[in-house]
């Protein structure tokens, strides 16, 4: 499809799709709104390799104070869980490495989180590479999240973790 053909189909979908609240009114029918907050915001990807060391740099302050400034209300934390382990990185992760938890790598998440509250901001953790789980390829998992029940077990020790770590941001 020729660029123009596009831009010239999806403006008459868009056209159609602002006419069509006043067609559902028009029948009868009304269209229910949705209690559920309208975040708005951005992926921060401080914590999405599995690498810690990667060359990925990493939020500052004064980027989370834009981000509330310019209106925005949230922000999605991506996260592969090894990049707040600790472990031989030059072989691939055992099951009992899986529970070595670095308290520094998870002091840099709290102080994030803590940034990002500070300016208003709504934070979604998001275990984008968990135990035995990843939407991505390179790098090699102990065993499988659908098949494994150590791999549960660790699924949920760590979404434990941080249930209790960010409990108090719930509570008011």
């Amino acid at each position: 499809m020729h660029r123009r053909t596009f831009v010239k189909s999806a403006g008459m979908l868009a056209g159609a799709g602002l006419a069509l609240p006043d067609l559902m009114g028009a029948v009868g029918t009304s269209v229910s709104k949705n209690k559920l907050p309208k975040w708005k915001g951005f992926n921060l990807l401080d914590f999405f390799s599995p690498d810690p060391n990667s060359s990925r740099k990493r939020t500052e302050v004064e980027q989370l104070k834009w981000i509330s400034d310019w209106g925005f209300d949230f922000i999605r934390l991506p996260m592969a869980y090894p990049s707040y382990l600790k472990f031989d990185r030059t072989k691939n992760i055992t099951p009992k490495e899986i529970y070595q938890i670095d308290e520094q790598a998870v002091d840099r998440i709290d102080n994030l989180v803590s940034l990002a509250h500070k300016y208003k901001l709504h934070v979604s953790l998001n275990l984008h590479r968990a135990p035995g789980y990843c939407v991505n390829a390179g790098f090699n998992e102990p065993y499988n999240l659908w098949k494994d029940q150590e791999a549960l077990d660790a699924f949920c020790f760590h979404w434990n973790m941080w249930a209790k770590r960010y409990k108090k941001y719930l509570q008011g």
